[in-house]
């Protein structure tokens, strides 16, 4: 019978430490793991979106700059975005940053580090999504999930921090042993400290003169009979895009005629970052894209035009569609394009 019940805990016992790295004990030593996959953000990650959404069903109109930190993770030459989430153990780290640690490829992770990071037992849970950041307790270690979502719910012992935004290819991309660098992003002006000046920098954002608020009039009545066009301009070619009438197309109508410089990314979108949710949103939606949208990414503040298609769902404000020319974009490399309010 003892033999019988010692058979019983031990299997246990491999169920419970199979987080990060398939033979790692829970006293194993800095720098050795490898978790299965980054992902389901579970049900934190989920709440939090369905949250937004509720908010947005019922009219609320608040941005999540309290919600999350934008932060940036560098390795060696390659600089990722992401974010940290508003819980406790998430502000733990936030507050010994920048930090940088030494990560060992796990296949489905990359996990090392030795964190000192405040959590209670609420904050641990199983599973995750790829890209998803985590601290594994029994060791702990720092977690970048990269794969194997889809298997994920027997991965215990976590606690999620936050999320990579970039898409599945550069997760892909990442192999070996790497140093990475985890910073707030200097896109940001989140401050864990103070809240109440982030929302007034929302505020000021927001703020239309009265002289501004006549000279558009003419737009909103427009755009009530008609809909709202913009031009936009790359080198000698010019396209039309048909904008969607939202409060993010609103805010970036209002800084109209500009010329953005933006980067050429990931293959399949020209990109313009204002700032983390430095724009506000009012129908936040997460499906797949359409080649010729026009969107903004609220974690990043990035402005995108998509002139590829890859596959990928991702949450953004739809801005507008471009029917036709958006392909120049597959040559252009980073460019400076003119957007202009199409008026007559």
């Amino acid at each position: 019978m003892k033999k019988l019940w010692s058979i019983i805990s031990a299997i246990v016992m491999t169920f419970s430490l199979c987080a990060c790295g398939q033979n790692v004990s829970a006293t194993e030593p800095e720098g050795n793991g490898a978790a299965s996959d980054v992902t389901a953000h579970l049900e934190s990650t989920e709440q939090e979106t369905e949250s937004e959404e509720h908010n947005t069903e019922n009219g609320q109109n608040e941005l999540n700059v309290k919600e999350t930190s934008a932060i940036t993770l560098t390795i060696g030459d390659m600089v990722l975005h992401g974010y940290l989430n508003d819980s406790i153990p998430a502000q733990s780290l936030i507050a010994q940053l920048p930090l940088t640690v030494t990560l060992n490829d796990s296949d489905n992770d990359f996990c090392g580090g030795s964190l000192d990071i405040e959590y209670t037992e609420s904050d641990v849970q199983s599973g995750y999504k790829n890209g998803d950041l985590a601290f594994w307790t029994p060791a702990n270690n720092f977690v970048i999930f990269v794969d194997d979502e889809e298997n994920s719910a027997n991965t215990g012992n976590l606690v999620i921090l936050g999320k990579i935004t970039e898409s599945q290819e550069v997760l892909d991309a990442l192999e070996g042993t790497i140093d990475v660098t985890i910073a707030l992003s200097d896109e940001t002006e989140i401050q864990t400290d103070s809240v109440e000046n982030t929302v007034a920098e929302e505020t000021n954002i927001n703020e239309v003169t009265e002289t501004d608020r006549i000279e558009n009039s003419t737009i909103t009545s427009e755009t009530e009979v008609s809909e709202v066009r913009v031009k936009i301009t790359v080198g000698e070619t010019e396209l039309i895009a048909v904008m969607e009438d939202n409060a993010t197309t609103q805010a970036i109508i209002e800084q109209m005629p500009m010329t953005l410089s933006m980067m050429d990314l990931y293959g399949r979108e020209m990109c313009y970052r204002y700032g983390a949710y430095a724009l506000p949103t009012d129908n936040l939606r997460s499906d797949g894209y359409e080649v010729g949208d026009i969107a903004y990414w609220a974690p990043g503040g990035s402005l995108v035009i998509l002139y590829k298609q890859n596959g990928e769902q991702f949450e953004r404000q739809h801005l507008g569609h471009i029917d036709s020319g958006v392909e120049i974009f597959e040559s252009t490399g980073d460019v400076d394009v003119t957007f202009e309010l199409v008026t007559d």
